[in-house]
């Protein structure tokens, strides 16, 4: 029996109106994909909100990618074991 390991993938999805700058980094261990969230002056002047969060995945797929390509890169191979 071969052992494997829980692989996680992000997908960026197209929105109407973006809300949030995000950038991909490809790395040999994976890609991390992080948001820039801008804090809301509305909130005072005292505003501790974070405004980075960045995450690692073990691939990120950007938002020109069709739903085939990723069944192609994620899906099929573990159908077919």
């Amino acid at each position: 029996m071969v052992k494997q390991t829980i692989q996680v993938f992000a997908r960026v999805k197209p929105t109407k109106k973006p809300t949030t700058v995000y950038s991909v980094d490809c790395e040999e261990q994976g890609d991390s994909l992080e948001f820039v969230v801008p804090r809301d002056l509305a909130d005072g002047f005292v505003n501790n909100k974070k405004e980075n969060y960045k995450f690692r995945f073990q691939k990120v797929f950007e938002r020109t990618i069709n739903q085939e390509e990723i069944f192609e890169a994620i899906a099929k191979p573990v159908a077919d074991k």
